[in-house]
């Protein structure tokens, strides 16, 4: 069993260069997505955050009001009866020490971190889909997109760049979203080695 100080976490991969500083719960839960991990919240579930079973294989705990993680995790390690089949994932040293005298084995955030990069590089390898071959546009498709990126005048003789503003517009609406697979994979993980 993983259990993963999940603020703890974030935390420490906002302290540090490249990519995945300001992830959020969803984004980094995105990055877990398919491990069967458990990750263990301080407080009450903010609105802003994933259920409890937003994500397959995720466990998603909230330690409650005025409860810290911590706590959480440590009653997750005492109730359970195989505590060497325990793992904590957290740069907490308190939390570390209190886990080890129960005979949890303990787990570095930037280790965990390039782990997770690893795994995600392997799996993506195996199952890399073969290049689609795509179709070649017609004419008359060439023509629209020529006149809509404005390389072509319209048809009352001007050339417009709305298009373009509408892409941008577009695209600035898509920045607070989920990370797509391709921007999870690109996530340099070398960056959490200590």
């Amino acid at each position: 069993m993983l259990i993963v100080d999940a603020y703890n976490l974030m935390h420490a991969a906002a302290g540090r260069r490249g990519k995945v500083t300001g992830l959020s719960l969803n984004q980094f839960c995105s990055v877990c997505r398919g491990m069967k991990l458990t990750l263990v919240m301080d407080g009450v579930r903010k609105p802003h955050e994933p259920q409890a079973g937003d994500y397959e294989a995720l466990e998603l705990k909230w330690a409650g009001r005025g409860c810290s993680a911590d706590d959480a995790i440590i009653a997750l390690c005492k109730a359970s009866t195989g505590r060497r089949d325990i793992c904590v994932v957290t740069d907490d040293r308190q939390l570390r020490s209190r886990a080890e005298k129960l005979g949890v084995r303990t787990l570095h955030c930037g280790t965990f971190l390039q782990q997770v990069y690893t795994h995600r590089r392997e799996k993506n390898r195996k199952h890399k889909p073969a290049a689609k071959q795509m179709p070649t546009p017609s004419a008359a498709d060439t023509e629209f997109w020529l006149r809509v990126f404005g390389f072509l005048p319209t048809d009352d003789g001007e050339i417009s760049q709305l298009g373009v503003r509408r892409s941008l517009k577009a695209a600035s609406r898509r920045m607070d979203r989920e990370l797509t697979e391709s921007e999870i994979d690109a996530i340099d993980m070398r960056t959490f080695l200590d």
